[in-house]
């Protein structure tokens, strides 16, 4: 007599037993990625706002700034409503301006009509150590984000 085709109970259990292990082993890197796209989203986002600043500098031919709150952990452009907050589990590293006209709990950074900047330092932070920097030219106001 032959034997049914499909799968036994047992061979069913260890199949997935299997799977379980794979999906156990494959999870804290999906983690890890997830937090690295965070941290590159809010360097970007800081980089889009700090580089907006020189452009409407630019076109207004009147200064420009942009301010972070390190103790709210938000930033934004002057006399613009909305503030931008980092996503979660990004915070910051520290900003860093060349001049140090440190404002109360945080920082301003200005963009001059003719295009150039005040030069300035973002670090942009993850609580396992990673981090992104994003700088401002002071000659020429370009805004770039690297390691």
């Amino acid at each position: 007599m032959r034997r049914p085709a499909g799968f036994t109970l047992v061979e069913l259990i260890v199949v997935l037993a299997i799977l379980a292990a794979l999906a156990a082993l494959a999870a804290p890197s999906f983690s890890r990625t997830i937090a690295s796209a965070r941290l590159r989203s809010g360097a970007s986002e800081v980089r889009a706002t700090l580089a907006r600043a020189r452009s409407l500098a630019v076109a207004g031919g009147q200064v420009r700034s942009v301010a972070f709150d390190l103790e709210k952990g938000e930033y934004g452009i002057d006399n613009e409503a909305s503030l931008r907050r980092l996503p979660d589990t990004v915070g910051w590293g520290g900003v860093r301006v060349v001049g140090d006209r440190k404002e109360r709990g945080g920082a301003r950074v200005l963009f001059f009509p003719d295009g150039s900047a005040e030069e300035a330092e973002v670090t942009v932070t993850l609580p396992d150590g990673g981090r992104i920097r994003v700088t401002v030219d002071p000659l020429t106001g370009i805004v770039e984000a690297g390691t």
